[in-house]
Order: structure tokens, then sequence, then C-alpha cells
């Protein structure tokens, strides 16, 4: 916060992020990690490597953060104790680990979807087929699960 009370430009972010609920904050702390040289020496020595950081725009961003941050969750919440003052509204509990696996899960056909469909030999035909198997991946998955509105009309655009 600023000295007027208002949230600074970072802290903004980190708000918004939060929105989308474990994700959002598993996403505030690969940020923070990065935040500085001293935070990134920090989380690489308990670590050995960095995460790698989400794209918001591809799905495959997502799933590679998840893949290594579930990986390296004793890691992850040893640096959330270290940072805790900090990254207090980020630190993820039980249950948002396991909705972090289920969502990187879930993500993991999109992952392999894309990988199948790299390369000068994909033709319309596997392009389509895969297209197929992601619709169905997405109506077994979402079956009786009740979206927001909002969430739901942006579901059935994409």
């Amino acid at each position: 916060m600023d000295r007027n009370g208002e949230l600074g430009d970072k802290e903004a972010k980190r708000v918004k992020f939060r929105l989308l609920g474990p994700l959002g904050q598993a996403h505030n702390i690969v940020v923070y990690t990065r935040g500085s040289a001293g935070h990134t020496e920090a989380f690489r020595k308990l670590a050995k490597r960095m995460i790698p950081i989400d794209n918001r725009t591809r799905w495959n961003g997502w799933y590679n953060m998840l893949e290594v941050l579930l990986n390296l969750r004793p890691c992850v919440e040893k640096y959330c104790l270290d940072y805790e003052e900090e990254l207090e509204a980020d630190i993820l509990t039980f249950q948002n680990w396991k909705k972090l696996r289920t969502i990187k899960d879930f993500l993991a056909v999109f992952s392999r979807a894309t990988l199948s469909t790299k390369g000068d030999s994909t033709s319309i035909d596997s392009t389509l087929f895969i297209m197929d198997v992601l619709i169905k991946h997405l109506q077994k998955e979402t079956m009786g699960y009740s979206f927001p509105y909002s969430y739901k009309s942006k579901l059935i655009i994409i």
C-alpha cells in the first residue's frame, strides 16, 4: 500500500490473481520468488531450480507451472514459511494443494494434445480429432459442475 492507503500496482495485481483462488495464489508465489535477486537466490537454494512462470493466455504455461510447483511442494511450503509475512494471503492450504493437483490433471490432457499437434506432419484431420477429444474431455470433466454465470459464458466461447 502507498501513503494514501491505496494498493500499489504490484499489490493490485496480486489481489486480482487471488480472485482465481489457489491458482492465483500459486501464481503470486511464483512471481514473488522472482521478485528480486534475493528472493530468487533463496528459492533456488531450497529447490535447486525455479518454477516456470505461467502465461496468462496459454494453458500449457499454467500446466507447466503447476507440474513443477506440485513436485516442489515441500520447498514451496518452506519458502512460504520463510517469507510468511509477505506471502500470508497466498499461502496454500492442504485443500488448495488438492485443487491445484486437480487443475494440473485437467490441464494435462490439453498439454498432451498441444504436443501431439506440433510439427510439420500435423494434418487437419488429426487436429480436428484432437479438438473432438478436448471437447469430450471438457464435457466429461465439467458435467454436473455448476459454474458462475460469467465463467460459464466464457467457457462456452472457448
